[in-house]
């Protein structure tokens, strides 16, 4: 019966595994990761989920947590057909996996700088921007440098790395989240995809990138004495606009308006830092409730978990004759916490054997210990009996004989009378009423 057991957990977590393929090809990696962790929390041995985990660690740039996915997965199939071998041979053979220690050795170096003890931002930058030219594909060195940048407002250098961790995992919920409110704060909301890499790009100038000067252009004699009085004829129009009344009044009412311009900038600017800290606490909130939720599904599957190994072990002990230990199981499960459909079903076989049969076989073994001598044994099997079936007459009455042998008079009347009240018209309620003596 074990290998039911072990069975219908294999057959969950490839459930799980199978909807992380989906994901994965779709590049949530983040989903898929999900996904991937509830496979391995049923099944450990699952190494086909195990070696796509590797897989998507190593394409994150999280180069150590993939190559310890293939590790334990190649000690746990040892095999030539387990891919987890092919896998660690090119990680062994590319020129490039030095390089992608480096990088996380280097991201790790500026989490210590972030610390805020040391409180090293600059440097953290710095050594983060190093770790991405060490493996472009290290996506959490680049979505902890965009975050960086949020802080000190550089929205299109942010938008650059969060727009290269989507290409790698689109399904981030984090990323998504910050992309959109750079997205919201640059108003480029509306932008295709392409004017948006456009927009969130930047390159370092090459050498062929240098400006060249305009071109120098031979003027005429003739020509430059036209030049000279259009210079002339220029600058006494601008002296006389700026020196006249007219003038006059017209640059104070450009300076009026250009400091009007620039109030109305500032005023733009303030609302912008006002929305900011709202959408700032606004992610705030929504990464606290993700993180509740989060929580809570845990806690759902970790309960799932319970219930499905609770209910197959009464099963399994009961048809393994074990009916003590199923009943005390079954009796102690709350039944009404239960409402997925599968284990739904499993309660159903389990309430079958306990209710159906297994209360009736604690009866007969209550009685076979009493005819063995062992009275105290045979209180427990029909005490246990009474908690699946409290109102069967025949296993009450056996137990207030019992009580009423051991001179436990008033626990003996007590049942007597429940019986005569519940069951007037049995012969358990004649009987009882004998026991009783009237």
């Amino acid at each position: 019966m074990a290998s039911i057991y072990e069975r219908e957990l294999r057959q969950i977590s490839n459930r799980f595994y199978n909807l992380a393929i989906d994901r994965a090809v779709e590049r949530d990696l983040y989903g898929a990761t999900l996904l991937l962790k509830k496979s391995l929390s049923f099944n450990a041995k699952n190494t086909n989920a195990r070696n796509l985990l590797g897989l998507i660690f190593y394409e994150e740039g999280a180069v150590t947590e993939g190559i310890v996915q293939w590790l334990v997965s190649r000690d746990l199939f040892k095999s030539d057909l387990n891919p987890a071998n092919e896998y660690l041979k090119r990680v062994q053979d590319d020129p490039d996996t030095e390089k992608c220690f480096k990088s996380v050795k280097i991201y790790n170096q500026a989490i210590d700088d972030l610390d805020p003890v040391y409180n090293r931002t600059d440097l953290a930058m710095l050594k983060l921007n190093k770790a991405i030219e060490y493996n472009d594909h290290n996506v959490k060195a680049m979505f902890l440098l965009a975050i960086l940048y949020l802080q000190i407002k550089d929205h299109i250098k942010a938008g650059s790395y969060l727009l290269r961790c989507q290409k790698i995992d689109n399904g981030n919920k984090f990323i998504n989240e910050h992309m959109n409110y750079v997205l919201k704060n640059t108003k480029k909301s509306e932008v295709k995809e392409k004017k948006i890499e456009k927009i969130y790009s930047f390159k370092k100038l090459e050498s062929d990138d240098a400006i060249l000067p305009r071109k120098y252009i031979k003027l005429s004699e003739n020509q430059k004495v036209i030049f000279i009085l259009i210079g002339i004829i220029i600058g006494a129009l601008s002296y006389a606009l700026l020196i006249s009344p007219h003038g006059s009044s017209n640059s104070s009412l450009a300076s009026e308006n250009q400091v009007i311009r620039y109030a109305e900038l500032v005023n733009d600017q303030n609302k912008i830092i006002r929305d900011i800290t709202i959408e700032n606490n606004q992610l705030k909130s929504d990464y606290e409730d993700a993180s509740v939720k989060l929580k809570a599904y845990e806690e759902q599957n970790k309960l799932f978990t319970s219930q499905y190994e609770t209910l197959n072990s009464i099963i399994t002990d009961f048809d393994n004759g074990y009916i003590s230990r199923a009943a005390r199981n079954y009796v102690e499960l709350d039944k009404d916490a239960i409402t997925d459909e599968s284990l739904v079903t499993l309660l159903n076989q389990a309430r079958s054997r306990i209710e159906g049969i297994g209360a009736k076989r604690l009866c007969e073994l209550g009685t076979e210990s009493w005819n063995g001598g062992n009275k105290t044994a045979a209180i427990s099997y029909y005490q246990l009996s009474l908690s699946i079936n409290p109102d069967d007459p025949e296993t009450m009455f056996l137990l207030a004989r019992l009580y009423q042998n051991l001179e436990r008079n008033r626990e003996a009347n007590e049942i007597f009378d429940k019986i005569i009240a519940q069951h007037p018209q049995s012969s358990y309620a004649r009987r009882s009423r004998e026991a009783r003596g009237y």
